[in-house]
């Protein structure tokens, strides 16, 4: 059996809002806790024999762009430095990792199956593996020995890990027919591609820095502003929770009419997207996406000016305008590229992540075999706040979403082929 979860994005706190000691942006341990109970419950209820069950955590299971301790560091040293101090930027991102592992101490112990209840809840008699798959926000970790070492250890459960080859981005399981990849691999903005357009792992992302220099550094640039209400500041910080993304533009216009604050903010917002477009690496990343017609530079600078204008000056309809913009099936397209490509032709499922959205796509019927390949997105385990029907509001619930593949004759014993299930729950959170 697979189980597959993704975009957790565990941060240092940093970013986060809090209720009392509770951290409302990283995932509550307990969750993860019901995640095995469940499992655990699928493998035992089944008449057949299930003797493994492999977990595969697939990206941005850390998010080491999501914190404020990027605005104490040099700018020479951050991410997307030009020119690029890899070993410099790394150690940072590592100690940023460590505070991370640290905060999440609890959750990880679960995941990693070390929780001194972890044998209470998982009464399965099946061997557990582990296996993790890099996202975007992620990135950084497999850039450096000390990282990927502390997440085997403290993720992968491993005791003292020697290892240290990099993860691989993309997992194949050719007994259950299933690739896993995060999933950024579809978006310009979140995955570079090389002049053979396949993914420059490596590669900066403009992801990067507008996760950190504009996202992140909004929030903290409101906390700071003399006069701006604590409860504002706290929506600003949840900006990040907001899907789809772009609906982040009204959410963002949201706070500032609720709390009047359009003069307030103005020149601030005016001045995070000014530095933004001042960076080096903006004007590199532009000047190599700007092509003839209509392109992802020219998307992002709509954006951008959106952003400008978020104020009272924004027009009605506008921003679900510029949204339009970036609607697309480009990830069911890579998950079809990827079963189509060399040794995965023979695969028939295609996991991936990323946007946080549970998501089942029935691709095609390969006529060849006499098989259905299909398209999984897992979800995420995050608080999300979903825009409403009409785009003017948003509603905040908690969600939890898994994908299981059953290998042959797990699911049943006279079925010879894999199969699958898809898992999601949701519940309003105020």
């Amino acid at each position: 059996m697979l189980v597959v979860i993704s975009d957790l994005h565990f941060t240092d706190g940093t970013t986060s809002n809090w209720k009392g000691q509770t951290d409302q942006f990283n995932v509550n341990p307990k969750a993860f806790q019901l995640l095995f109970g469940t499992v655990c419950s699928l493998v035992r209820r089944r008449d057949t024999k299930i003797d493994k069950v492999t977990f595969v955590y697939n990206g941005d299971i850390f998010d080491p762009l999501r914190t404020y301790e990027w605005f104490a560091i040099a700018e020479a040293h951050r991410p997307w430095a030009v020119p690029l101090n890899k070993r410099q930027t790394c150690a940072h991102s590592h100690a940023i990792l460590q505070k991370i592992v640290a905060h999440n101490d609890e959750a990880l112990r679960w995941l990693s199956g070390t929780h001194a209840d972890f044998t209470k809840v998982w009464e399965a008699d099946a061997e557990i593996t582990r296996v993790y798959v890099p996202g975007n926000h992620d990135r950084l970790v497999n850039l450096y020995t000390p990282s990927r070492k502390l997440v085997r250890e403290r993720l992968l459960g491993e005791p003292s890990p020697a290892a240290s080859a990099k993860f691989a981005n993309q997992y194949s399981d050719t007994r259950h027919e299933t690739v896993v990849m995060h999933g950024h691999e579809a978006h310009a903005y979140n995955c570079e591609l090389d002049a053979n357009n396949k993914p420059a792992y490596e590669a900066v992302p403009i992801g990067d820095p507008m996760t950190t220099m504009l996202f992140a550094r909004l929030g903290y640039e409101m906390g700071e502003q003399p006069g701006i209400p604590a409860e504002a500041v706290a929506r600003f910080r949840d900006l990040d929770n907001v899907r789809p993304q772009l609906a982040g533009l009204r959410y963002v216009q949201n706070i500032i009419a609720d709390f009047h604050l359009g003069r307030k903010t103005d020149k601030l917002i005016k001045g995070v997207v000014d530095d933004f477009e001042q960076l080096p690496f903006y004007g590199q990343w532009r000047k190599q996406h700007d092509r003839w017609g209509s392109d992802e530079a020219d998307d992002l600078q709509h954006v951008l000016l959106a952003i400008r204008l978020l104020g009272t000056y924004m027009p009605a309809g506008a921003l679900e305008r510029v949204a339009a913009f970036f609607t697309s099936d480009s990830y069911e397209k890579w998950a079809r590229k990827t079963l189509q490509a060399g040794s995965n032709s023979n695969m028939r499922y295609c996991v991936l992540g990323h946007t946080h959205e549970p998501l089942h796509v029935p691709l095609c019927v390969d006529r060849a075999r006499g098989v259905e390949q299909h398209y999984f997105n897992c979800g995420t385990f995050r608080t999300t706040f979903s825009s409403t029907f009409d785009g003017q509001h948003f509603s905040r619930s908690q969600r939890m979403a898994f994908v299981v593949i059953y290998g042959p004759g797990e699911f049943d014993k006279n079925l010879d082929s894999p199969a699958y299930e898809m898992w999601s729950g949701l519940r309003l959170e105020h």
